[in-house]
């Protein structure tokens, strides 16, 4: 069971890190667009900032789904590390339980705004609201899930 957990969490992280490179590639070819179509043509894309934006969005919440599943968050270290071993696993275990809290709720808001958003249209952009507002819950989701898989990366390891 930890075995297929092992993988399922590596295989999600990879296909995260492939959807960054996508995400952070189109986010520098509607960037680049933009500037090209502004300075040299001198005629705005309308698109092209808002677009932008959705993707920086996307970048940063998958992003830090992946840099969870790499241990990249900053996790009290600072602190933790000074204290006694067993108070440094305590430690470690309430901020596993007010991480995943925090997640639970970004989670459950999260597909909470990405349905009401489904209502609203994109100001520039042929789509709905709902594609920019998922990222939320996609995130969240991805974050909870690599906390919890790491649980048990550290119990294989301790």
């Amino acid at each position: 069971m930890r075995a297929a957990l092992a993988r399922l969490d590596a295989g999600i992280a990879w296909v995260e890190g492939l959807a960054l490179g996508l995400l952070v590639l189109a986010m520098t070819g509607v960037t680049l667009s933009q500037v090209f179509w502004r300075y040299a043509l001198n005629a705005p894309l309308i698109w092209s900032e808002e677009a932008a934006r959705y993707l920086f969005v996307w970048v940063a919440l998958v992003g830090a789904g992946l840099a969870m599943h790499q241990g990249g968050h900053y996790a009290l270290a600072a602190i933790t590390t000074r204290l006694p071993a067993p108070v440094q696993r305590a430690a470690r275990g309430v901020a596993v339980v007010v991480s995943a809290g925090f997640l639970v709720i970004l989670l459950r808001a999260g597909i909470a705004e990405t349905r009401q958003a489904a209502m609203q249209d994109s100001a520039t952009l042929p789509m709905t609201m709902d594609l920019a507002y998922l990222a939320i819950p996609v995130g969240a989701g991805l974050m909870l899930f690599h906390l919890l898989a790491g649980l048990f990366r550290q119990e294989d390891a301790a």
